[in-house]
């Protein structure tokens, strides 16, 4: 009994001292927080992906507060249910689906099969000409005559995420935000969705500005701001965290026309370092496969360092014309790292010109990894590429299959690994459990768990 006594008092003691500590180290419900991106895009659809790979990856980082997949990947790479509680196999070409029983359209319309199907079969029909969706009840069946692979990872891409079309034309998800205001290229307006499935967020409102950033970010009166590597340097005010992300961007050179031993010369001539360690200010890593380290544990074996001795060699042999290369608009950072590789295959004796055409013999790209899924993120670079899956699906294994499929990849001469970059935000005083674990790998922005103060 006195122990039991004792144990009430040391619990209460607890309960009092919890009490005197400050409000702002509780979460709260309520005020509104705002984010500023650097870019603009005309469109939230999920459809409609923007051919500007880097803005494609900010419309569907916000995208993702009001519109949700049936499943999500994890940090840990794996499959979590989102609108699906459950999902199977049938065979290569048959997938069957559950849909959460308690899942609700912004509009409060129930999610069941009837509602969900004419979304995703339109997203499945850009990459499956054959595919069939059908089902009813909280069940919904894919169906293909061609390999569909592993479907469940694939569905968890922005771009195949659920939602309907009012009206009006105006877009309904059932993402714990809702969409109220979109002022194209200007302009989000999120409010808390009361009845979402996991529970209603902390915070009323999210208000994403869009577009150029300010020098002086303290101006913005923004809570939350996106700070691209793009070769400037902005005054960051005091009380404002850095937050940087894994790795989960690529940036790459792109030729799928030119002779192998010229971009075997060019991939050999650049210093990756330099460009990691000045024109990113320390922020990435090298590239010398399409994978970073973290990703997959065997990034370390592609070489990264330049080699101007073997570069010449193969110049020799072949005997190019000067190159055209170009990057994308009002890039900064894309630009430097344009310049650099000039300077870089210069040196080896090849001419690199840079251009403002749209057709160019090399393209600089930055392709964002859509998930912490190695071999769904290879997928989407293959495609991207534009070339086909392979047919025993190789990319879906082992580590050592999925070693092999990179280099089988690398081996078609069309890419030249540059640079692994992480997302950056800066994080005013006012913003609470940036959920760091959810953030750092995912493409989508989490601000479910998010409060702020007053």
């Amino acid at each position: 009994m006195r122990r039991h006594a004792f144990a009430w008092l040391a619990l209460s003691s607890f309960g009092a001292l919890l009490a005197l500590l400050p409000a702002a180290t509780r979460p709260r419900y309520g005020g509104s927080l705002t984010v500023q991106l650097a870019v603009g895009f005309p469109s939230l659809d999920p459809s409609l992906a923007s051919t500007d790979v880097s803005i494609e990856h900010e419309r569907q980082a916000i995208g993702g507060l009001a519109f949700e997949t049936l499943v999500s990947i994890n940090p840990s790479g794996e499959i979590e249910s989102r609108l699906a509680t459950g999902w199977r196999a049938m065979n290569g070409r048959r997938w069957r689906f559950v849909l959460r029983s308690k899942g609700v359209f912004h509009d409060g319309q129930p999610v069941t099969a009837a509602s969900v199907i004419p979304s995703l079969q339109a997203a499945l029909k850009s990459r499956y000409s054959d595919v069939t969706v059908t089902g009813s009840g909280q069940t919904v069946t894919v169906q293909s005559e061609s390999d569909l692979g592993d479907l469940a990872a694939e569905l968890s891409l922005p771009r195949n995420a659920i939602y309907r079309k009012g009206d009006n034309g105006e877009l309904i998800g059932t993402g714990p935000f809702r969409l109220e205001k979109w002022e194209p290229g200007r302009k989000a307006l999120f409010g808390a969705f009361e009845e979402h499935w996991a529970g209603r967020p902390y915070i009323d409102s999210v208000i994403v500005n869009l577009g150029p950033l300010p020098r002086q970010l303290a101006t913005s009166g923004a809570d939350l701001w996106e700070l691209p590597i793009n070769g400037s340097r902005r005054v960051v005010p005091d009380g404002i965290r850095i937050w940087a992300s894994l790795p989960n961007e690529l940036v790459a050179l792109v030729a799928p026309n030119l002779d192998p031993q010229v971009l075997e010369a060019l991939a050999l001539s650049i210093d990756r370092s330099s460009i990691v360690n000045v024109l990113a200010q320390r922020r990435g890593d090298a590239a010398g496969g399409l994978l970073p380290q973290w990703l997959t544990g065997y990034a370390f074996l592609f070489p990264t360092a330049p080699d101007a001795a073997r570069a010449k060699l193969l110049l020799a042999r072949s005997r190019p014309a000067a190159l055209t290369l170009s990057c994308p608009p009002d890039d900064g950072f894309a630009r430097s790292v344009a310049d650099r590789i000039s300077l870089n295959a210069r040196d080896a004796g090849l001419t690199v010109q840079f251009t403002t055409a749209v057709v160019a013999d090399l393209r600089l790209v930055r392709l964002s990894l859509p998930s912490a899924n190695a071999a769904l993120d290879l997928q989407e670079i293959r495609a991207f590429l534009g070339l086909q899956r392979p047919s025993n699906t190789a990319e879906a294994g082992r580590p050592d299959t999925l070693y092999h499929s990179e280099l089988e990849l690398l081996g078609q001469h069309k890419i030249i690994p540059l640079v692994f970059l992480p997302a950056i935000y800066g994080i005013g005083p006012r913003v609470h459990d940036w959920d760091a674990s959810q953030n750092g790998r995912a493409q989508a922005m989490h601000l479910e768990s998010v409060w702020v103060s007053p």
